[in-house]
């Protein structure tokens, strides 16, 4: 199967690479083609240290999720704290990467109990967009006007082209590069090709901040394979941004894949076979 790599410049087009099904992000476990997986290896140093904050507070997130289906609507206010404070963490631009990535994960976590308690996020009149109740009957199935109209303002919409079986989109990196990514809702992580990266660096968007250090996997077959990990500042799909998502950085002329540091904080998407399009619905965080 060949895809293309990324756009900018001249077209790229690569073979699979045994980093495309990286699994990581406290879940440290590696796919391969079988289908077969074995937990990661992770260096244990420095690096691994600085991602001890990372790990307990996505651990916490975790958790936040697993219980989302029983969030109350007497509860919206803490919720609506909370997601205050880590919206501001997440986008503070002082916040080192590992926090803001962290601090992000948790925010879109929030968003989704308080969609699960009833709550909308969009315009508020005279003030800025925040969280209110989205009225009507949770009980109906039928959501109100409002719950409509804001979850159309956190949608995108992008057409795909089918290549091989995959579906492949572009979007926006760091708000200077377009990329041709592969939706892959097996791989944990974004992942971009050296070259892209390099191309990020060379416009002054990419910096030693960003650096996360490098993580050591093992393959199925019992193999070892070490990846750079960055923090890519933005990934903008048609008019929604999302920011501080984990990336990691793969061998030349490999894919760039959508992975799962950035599905998983969305609140939904979905494939449409008819327009050949894919629509994300984010977070409350626009």
């Amino acid at each position: 199967m060949r895809s293309p790599r990324y756009a900018g410049g001249s077209t790229h087009i690569s073979q699979p690479s045994q980093a495309d099904h990286l699994v990581g992000d406290g879940i440290d476990f590696v796919q391969v083609e079988r289908g077969s997986v074995q937990p990661a290896a992770i260096l244990i140093g420095a690096e691994a240290m600085r991602s001890t904050h990372f790990l307990a507070t996505l651990a916490a997130t975790l958790l936040l999720e697993a219980v989302s289906l029983q969030a109350q609507p007497q509860e919206a206010p803490q919720f609506i704290a909370q997601w205050q404070r880590s919206n501001a963490a997440c986008r503070a631009p002082t916040t080192p990467a590992l926090e803001a990535i962290a601090a992000c994960e948790q925010r879109d976590t929030y968003s989704k109990l308080l969609s699960a308690s009833n709550y909308c996020y969009g315009p508020v009149e005279g003030a800025s967009p925040g969280w209110t109740p989205c009225g009507g009957d949770p009980a109906s199935g039928k959501p109100s006007a409002k719950a409509l109209s804001d979850a159309a303002l956190a949608r995108a919409t992008e057409r795909f082209q089918r290549m091989g079986g995959v579906f492949v989109l572009p979007a926006t990196v760091n708000g200077t590069s377009t990329a041709y990514f592969i939706v892959d809702s097996g791989a944990a992580n974004v992942q971009i090709p050296e070259e892209l990266a390099e191309e990020l660096k060379r416009n002054g968007t990419l910096t030693e901040a960003d650096s996360l250090g490098q993580r050591r996997f093992t393959l199925a077959d019992g193999s070892g394979l070490q990846q750079r990990m960055v923090r890519l500042r933005s990934i903008r799909i048609g008019e929604r941004t999302m920011e501080n998502v984990m990336a990691s950085v793969s061998p030349a002329r490999s894919r760039s894949l959508l992975g799962q540091s950035f599905l998983r904080r969305l609140s939904s998407w979905k494939i449409d076979n008819v327009r050949n399009s894919i629509e994300f619905e984010f977070t409350g965080s626009f």
